[in-house]
């Protein structure tokens, strides 16, 4: 993000600032990393498709920022720092959110002007929107804020979970598909994996945020609890929604059948029975 500050008014250097705040924050970065561990099990290198992972980890960070937002949210802290609304104010989160939303495409967008890439990264530009737009991701956090009003039931519950964590999972893995030249049926087929294996690691973050240690997390804890939100531990019982995060990774792992390599395989069981 060097290259958007240069010469630029003191008022543009601050949105990014506000943009780096969230972005380079320290975090797991689980989604990038799928993106670019899909990739090498398909047998594409890795820097080849550096651009995509950081296209799904801009959007990952526009939407925290947006999340944690007094509309919605209303959270102080996110990766162990104050969000980042709480340091730049409302509406520069906002705009920061919007700002990196935008860069993330163009990263698409750069590669698909370069030689042999224009169809991958057409495909990739197609899964990434897809899963965030109005039937995914935001579609998802729409639901959300809705079920704060009354209690869903336990398949409501889990299709909103779906959509508002699964969709970019299933971005993260699909874009990596199609980045690595896979055909449309292997790009739908890591999208589903990601789809499991995003509703897994929701589970294990709303047991987290029950009893999770805020200092391994960067977060408080207890918030769901307080906002009257019903996640899958509340709804299941822990014991019950532990067992279904394990075999929803075990079914993630089935489905990327050939590419399961030790690496992605590594990668997706560590999603659950975290600490973090």
């Amino acid at each position: 993000m060097d290259k958007l500050e240069e010469n630029q008014p003191e008022d543009i250097i601050r949105l990014t600032k506000a943009m780096r705040h969230s972005l380079l924050s320290e975090g797991k970065r689980i989604r990038p990393l799928l993106t670019l561990t899909v990739a090498e099990a398909i047998g594409e290198k890795a820097t080849n498709v550096l651009p995509g992972a950081l296209a799904v980890e801009m959007v990952h960070a526009y939407s925290l920022i947006h999340d944690d937002l007094p509309a919605l949210d209303n959270d102080d802290f996110r990766r162990g720092q104050p969000t980042c609304h709480k340091i730049y104010g409302e509406a520069m989160a906002i705009l920061a959110g919007d700002a990196l939303l935008s860069l993330a495409f163009e990263q698409l967008g750069e590669l698909a002007g370069k030689a042999g890439w224009s169809n991958r990264a057409g495909g990739a530009i197609r899964v990434l929107a897809k899963a965030i737009g109005p039937l995914g991701m935001v579609g998802g956090q729409v639901e959300d804020l809705a079920f704060e009003k009354r209690t869903p039931t336990l398949a409501e519950s889990q299709a909103m979970v779906r959509r508002k964590t699964g969709e970019l999972f299933g971005a993260a893995l699909g874009v990596g598909a199609a980045l690595s030249g896979g055909d449309r049926k292997t790009i739908d087929t890591f999208h589903k994996a990601g789809l499991l294996a995003g509703e897994a690691y929701q589970i294990d973050d709303d047991i987290l945020n029950q009893i999770g240690d805020p200092d391994l997390l960067g977060k408080a804890v207890g918030s769901d609890l307080k906002r009257g939100k019903s996640t899958s531990p509340t709804l299941m019982g822990f014991k019950v929604a532990s067992a279904r995060a394990k075999d929803l990774i075990a079914k993630a792992i089935r489905l990327t059948g050939p590419y399961a390599s030790e690496k992605l395989t590594w990668l997706l069981d560590s999603l659950i029975d975290r600490t973090f």
